[in-house]
């Protein structure tokens, strides 16, 4: 344990003993002064370590997974998260693997020493009602309550730091077979994935699923969820090469998007360039019915990257389908002719990250090896704002994950660590 004038810290790889935290930690820290792109707005600091609640856990860090919030919370846009929870500086990080530390006054399922993960919904308990992570909401979605935030972005102390502060309801046991890098990488996107298609989106054995970014974080675990309960998953990708990557992992064809040039929508285009996009629009429909070998169209259409998309989605889409959205990445301001959603019957649905429920469910596949993390590279901790700008210049595939406590790749539990 180091001496940092009359506080204490653990060595970056030191183990030390659970239960026993010191004052301070290491931390990448985002502060609005300092604003921007990745390589700008993480800096390394000490940082006092948080205290812990009745509900809650301060959980050791061994590995971090990447996401593009903490992006967004580096480049203090759309919102600035140190306005939504109050602090003068931020810890990002909503993805983690770790070691159960210490706990809070009222914490039953959890004791110091657990492996976890933790998925990154963060319950709103002003309202009065709490849930188990081993329980069963009923006809209650905690994703309903008024303040429900995501934890790593819109609170603080999320996991790029030596020890993040989360609410018990919030872990999961860590899958045995996974090594910490791998284990910390899934949670965000693919319970996000798992609560669009299961729980809104509702799909059947037998239907057709279209997902966008198939190859990327999200779209992988689409595809293998998709794979599981014996939907047809088409992905939309960049390449030939993710393309049949995303084979691999169980989607029955792909459409690489580069061969229709015309097809993302742009405010202001002319007459002449709307008319190309729909060409192209019916192209991509006509390369789904060769995929399949019948003329049929998406059930449902999993979508992520809004603006430029959103028009095709909607057309694409069959009668009675839905499309299924989380997120934004090209535009949130959408475009599209309504005509093809109410004459068709079609329906749009919005769904956000997921529940303590809905993680648990997913959860359950990875730890029965039937769902695997596409985890595409490992950075070491000192090269966490470097992890974040690969991904501002979308030089990433499939997921990321930063070791923090681990020494190396390849570890596989507690024991290892100590080693």
């Amino acid at each position: 344990m180091a001496t940092s004038g009359t506080q204490t810290t653990l060595g970056l790889h030191e183990f030390g003993t659970p239960g026993e935290a010191p004052a301070m930690m290491k931390a990448w820290a985002i502060r609005e002064d300092r604003f921007g792109e990745p390589l700008t707005s993480f800096v390394e600091e000490e940082l006092p370590i948080p205290e812990i609640g009745d509900e809650e856990v301060l959980v050791r860090v061994v590995a971090a997974g990447v996401n593009y919030n903490g992006v967004w919370a580096g480049l203090g846009k759309p919102v600035s998260v140190l306005k939504v929870h109050g602090d003068d500086f931020h810890i990002a990080g909503s993805d983690v693997a770790g070691i159960v530390w210490k706990v809070g006054a009222k914490v039953k399922s959890w004791q110091p020493g657990d492996e976890v993960i933790a998925h990154c919904h963060y319950e709103d308990t002003s309202h009065g009602r709490r849930t188990q992570s081993k329980g069963d909401f009923g006809s209650y979605d905690p994703m309903a309550a008024p303040k429900s935030q995501i934890w790593g972005y819109e609170t603080n102390y999320g996991s790029f730091a030596q020890f993040c502060r989360v609410q018990a309801q919030q872990l999961l046991n860590k899958p045995a077979h996974m090594p910490w890098e791998l284990a910390s990488c899934y949670a965000l996107t693919y319970f996000t994935a798992y609560r669009m298609l299961v729980t809104r989106g509702e799909i059947s054995p037998g239907e057709v699923a279209l997902i966008w970014g198939g190859a990327g974080g999200l779209g992988s675990f689409a595809v293998q969820i998709c794979r599981e309960l014996g939907v047809k998953a088409i992905a939309v990708v960049s390449s030939d090469e993710k393309g049949e990557k995303c084979k691999e992992l169980g989607a029955v064809g792909y459409i690489n998007r580069t061969e229709f040039e015309n097809l993302p929508f742009r405010w202001g285009e002319t007459p002449e360039e709307g008319k190309a996009r729909f060409g192209d629009m019916k192209a991509m429909g006509k390369k789904i019915w060769e995929i399949l070998g019948e003329r049929r169209s998406p059930d449902i259409v999993f979508e992520h990257s809004g603006e430029q998309t959103f028009p095709t989605s909607v057309f694409l889409c069959s009668k009675f389908g839905r499309v299924v959205i989380c997120g934004a990445t090209s535009g949130f301001n959408l475009h599209f002719d309504v005509r093809y959603l109410w004459m068709m019957q079609k329906q749009i649905i919005g769904s956000h990250f997921a529940n303590a429920l809905d993680c648990l469910r997913g959860n359950s596949l990875v730890e029965a090896g039937r769902i695997q993390p596409f985890l595409s590279k490992v950075y070491s901790y000192d090269k966490i704002p470097q992890a974040h700008q690969d991904m501002f210049d979308n030089k990433h595939v499939g997921n990321m994950a930063c070791l923090v406590m681990a020494k190396n790749e390849g570890l596989m539990n507690s024991g290892d660590l100590k080693g």
